[in-house]
């Protein structure tokens, strides 16, 4: 089952490239501190967790009425943290300024920026998908977690373990056109 991430875990992105159906469901409860508002990353100081803040009074609602909380920059200070962990990646100039203006830009609500992002993140991925909101059916929201994912290169390996099932931009700025071979081959 495909829940809409927020940039999403290699995991979720494996089982996104391997589904057979094009939907993308949505209706269903917002879970707080899951992959729905948080993804991480890897930085000089090891993995990072980076969040989405939500409004508190829309949390414990549908998913896809959870607003986005702009009380303090989180955007900026998100978009650093990617810069920081990724500038010297082989891929980064060619992803980085295609997800920058997606952080950056001003969405009401959660689902708005994950759909922004995912539309972006699947592009860059190669993959020519046709994917769709599934608004009928309600779901429950659960996570996907692969052990065990194969390495790859990545910007801080020469000093830091391997670490596993971060967010897919991690595969795309040290892998780049190689994301999609990565993602079927797992």
């Amino acid at each position: 089952m495909n829940n809409l991430h927020c940039i999403g875990n290699i995991s979720y992105w494996h089982s996104i490239i391997r589904s057979e159906t094009n939907y993308i469901f949505i209706n269903h409860t917002f879970q707080k501190q899951s992959y729905l508002s948080q993804f991480e990353i890897m930085t000089s100081n090891g993995k990072l967790k980076l969040s989405i803040p939500t409004q508190k009074s829309t949390r414990k609602g549908m998913y896809n009425e959870v607003l986005i909380d702009y009380s303090n920059n989180w955007q900026t200070e998100v978009w650093r943290s990617i810069q920081n962990a990724y500038s010297k990646s082989p891929f980064f100039l060619y992803y980085g300024y295609k997800l920058e203006e997606v952080i950056l830009r001003r969405h009401l609500k959660l689902i708005d920026l994950n759909w922004e992002l995912f539309k972006v993140l699947i592009t860059c991925i190669h993959k020519s998908k046709d994917i769709e909101f599934n608004k009928e059916e309600i779901t429950k929201y659960q996570e996907t977690r692969i052990e065990n994912l194969a390495n790859y290169p990545q910007v801080f390996d020469d000093r830091l373990d391997f670490e596993s099932d971060l967010g897919i931009i991690d595969v795309l700025f040290n892998l780049g056109p190689e994301t999609l071979d990565y993602l079927l081959s797992i």
